[in-house]
């Protein structure tokens, strides 16, 4: 751990805040699909394309800037990553056709690419590996909490403002978060020089560490995109199905979707401790094998327990974070640390991009329904390739 407690907590304080407002717009848009899809008369297949394309872009940036990454200032493009999103909402309002809504979006899935490595990075290098899973958990339940503002802001204003002001009244804050960063102590955004050269043992073994944990590293990628494929897959169209399946109102459906998010923000903090008590990749067992069950019940379970089991899921979901992100940082070297981190978020980028052009399919052949079969079908796989981790140092 660098720096005074003090320091350390006000550097979890800022990523965790900033963490938060990178991510208020990332599903909103996902949650506007059917409104979108009546005020622009787009098909389904069209407003998949608005899921996939912008996190398409953002794999396609991440392989020229994934070898830069830990070269840049994090300070810097943290700050360049909030400023992008912020001014990329205020310019989605002004939307008048699909195009218009695409780049914009894009943007603001770039935004989070950038912001991602660094702050991994730094929050990494925050307290000792034993606490790793617990600091990570915070800060993913910052990030947590800026998805689930989207979505219940948007069922708040929705009705009597419209779909624009939810992205207007979050503009303006999310530009001036920026000013946290001026405080950010210097050795926080220095790769901790420090520590790395007081680890010695890490430092003259890295080489070794590389070969040993690489398969381990791809293995990890491997199952968080299996088992992102069949999450991403409901989750592009949870909404219409609510709307479309369930009658709900478009105001509501959005509610309990946000809410969703909400929940996984404890979902963050407790799986961040539980994680560090059980070890990670046993928690990430657990996790994976309630959100089975959660897809089963969201599928066939009566109203008044899909909200309820649905609920359930965005805790257990959300839980991983912390441990998936400590696992990253295990295999990977501490020199080479933003680098592993801007490949580990391409999962999330490549199956966000993939998932929504797979799920419509799915849908215009069978039904909306036909995506949780295939979603419990990604889980069982996960949680088999998940078995396939050492476990751990």
């Amino acid at each position: 751990m660098f720096g005074s407690d003090q320091n350390v907590s006000w550097t979890l304080f800022v990523c965790s805040v900033t963490h938060a407002f990178v991510h208020i717009y990332t599903i909103m848009h996902t949650a506007l699909l059917p409104v979108f899809m009546t005020e622009f008369g787009l098909s389904i297949f069209e407003s998949g394309l608005l899921a996939s394309i912008p996190l398409a872009v953002s794999v396609s940036f991440s392989f020229s800037y994934a070898p830069l990454a830990d070269r840049m200032n994090s300070k810097k493009m943290i700050a360049i990553s909030l400023l992008m999103s912020g001014f990329s909402g205020f310019v989605l309002t002004q939307a008048k056709n699909f195009f218009m809504l695409l780049v914009p979006l894009a943007l603001i899935s770039l935004s989070s690419t950038i912001y991602h490595p660094h702050a991994l990075t730094i929050v990494s290098e925050l307290l000792p590996h034993k606490q790793r899973s617990r600091a990570l958990g915070i800060h993913g339940a910052g990030g947590t909490t800026g998805v689930a503002i989207g979505p219940i802001t948007l069922g708040l204003v929705i009705a009597s403002y419209g779909w624009q002001f939810a992205y207007l009244m979050w503009a303006a804050p999310i530009l001036i978060s920026t000013l946290l960063l001026l405080k950010l102590p210097e050795d926080a955004v220095s790769s901790n020089n420090a520590q790395v050269q007081a680890d010695d043992f890490q430092k003259q073994n890295e080489q070794d560490i590389i070969k040993k944990w690489r398969r381990a590293y791809l293995i990890l990628l491997a199952t968080m995109s299996i088992n992102g494929l069949g999450a991403q897959s409901i989750g592009t169209y949870m909404t219409t199905y609510l709307i479309s399946n369930r009658g709900l109102e478009e105001d509501v459906a959005s509610l309990i979707y946000g809410f969703n998010s909400a929940v996984g923000i404890l979902g963050s903090l407790g799986g961040g401790y539980l994680a560090d008590l059980s070890g990670n990749k046993r928690w990430m067992t657990i996790a994976y094998a309630v959100g089975l069950f959660v897809s089963i019940g969201t599928w066939l379970g009566p109203f008044w327990a899909l909200v309820v089991i649905y609920l359930l899921g965005g805790y257990f979901s959300a839980s991983t974070m912390g441990p998936q992100t400590s696992l990253a940082a295990e295999f990977s070297p501490r020199s080479r640390r933003g680098l592993a981190y801007t490949i580990f978020m391409l999962p999330f980028s490549l199956i966000g991009a993939i998932a929504p052009i797979i799920a419509a399919e799915i849908i215009e052949l069978y039904d909306i329904q036909a995506l949780f079969p295939f979603a419990i079908c990604m889980s069982l796989v996960s949680i088999l390739f998940l078995q396939l981790l050492p476990k751990g140092k």
